[in-house]
């Protein structure tokens, strides 16, 4: 019989749905190893001998897999590694190597204006900091992770000008009253036009700021950079083509990484 899996929950009561979740992830993780480990393709009752499952589960899990193209099924029934998993390993070093591109651009940026500056990835509704520098701003956390909604700020609206999956933008602007879903979507049309996005203090009341996309090598729009500073001193129309000028050399060292 297979091992039941438990956590003690904020109450110290044993969560069943808990453990059922995680045995049904360690199956599918258990038969994506297998898959990975035969080094071609493989049969589901060689999979079910593998994983020690019954096969009615492997295949049911395998079909499921298969749906989400994480597994390929052939045509003598077999089935190998599907594309999602390549496109999930290409983009796994993404953070890495968009820090790599980024960093002496936010250097340059940060000498130049002393206003704080930021490298962002786009999850869900938010925009996740990769890093960031001060600048004029130290009650900002510059830590790894912190997250601003997508929709008002600067990052969030370059981004989501140049993101190709429309429903993301639907998605997100489906929270806003018919007229203001209309301005949000003429404003992502200036900033495809001008390559700047801009936020007056409405994420952060009293902090101007100013993004720019970063673009991969086959131009898929992959985070922004952003310049942030104090309402009462920093000026986005001066700060725009600096900003603009960083975007674009991340965007190039990017490519020739």
């Amino acid at each position: 019989m297979p091992t039941t899996m438990y956590r003690l929950d904020t109450y110290g009561m044993r969560s069943a749905q808990t453990a059922a979740t995680i045995s049904v992830l360690d199956r599918y993780l258990a038969i994506l190893d297998a898959v990975k480990e035969s080094e071609r393709s493989t049969s589901i009752t060689e999979l079910a001998t593998r994983t020690n499952m019954p096969k009615s589960t492997v295949s049911r899990l395998a079909a499921g897999l298969v749906d989400q193209r994480f597994l390929v099924r052939n045509a003598d029934g077999t089935v190998g590694l599907g594309l999602r998993v390549f496109e999930l390993g290409a983009r796994a070093g993404l953070p890495r190597r968009l820090m790599t591109a980024a960093a002496p651009v936010m250097r340059e940026l940060w000498e130049a204006t002393g206003d704080r500056v930021g490298i962002w990835v786009h999850h869900g509704a938010e925009m996740v900091s990769l890093a960031a520098v001060a600048g004029r701003l130290p009650m900002l956390p510059t830590r790894a992770g912190m997250r601003s909604p997508a929709l008002t700020t600067a990052s969030g609206k370059a981004f989501l000008a140049f993101c190709a999956d429309r429903t993301v933008v639907d998605r997100l602007s489906a929270e806003l009253v018919p007229d203001a879903a209309s301005g949000f979507r003429h404003e992502l049309d200036l900033v495809r036009a001008s390559n700047v996005a801009t936020d007056a203090g409405v994420a952060y009341p009293g902090i101007v700021a100013v993004a720019s996309p970063v673009f991969s090598a086959d131009r898929t729009v992959i985070g922004a950079v952003s310049l942030a500073g104090p309402a009462d001193s920093m000026n986005a129309q001066h700060a725009a083509p600096l900003v603009r000028a960083a975007g674009l050399s991340m965007s190039r060292r990017l490519s020739a990484a």
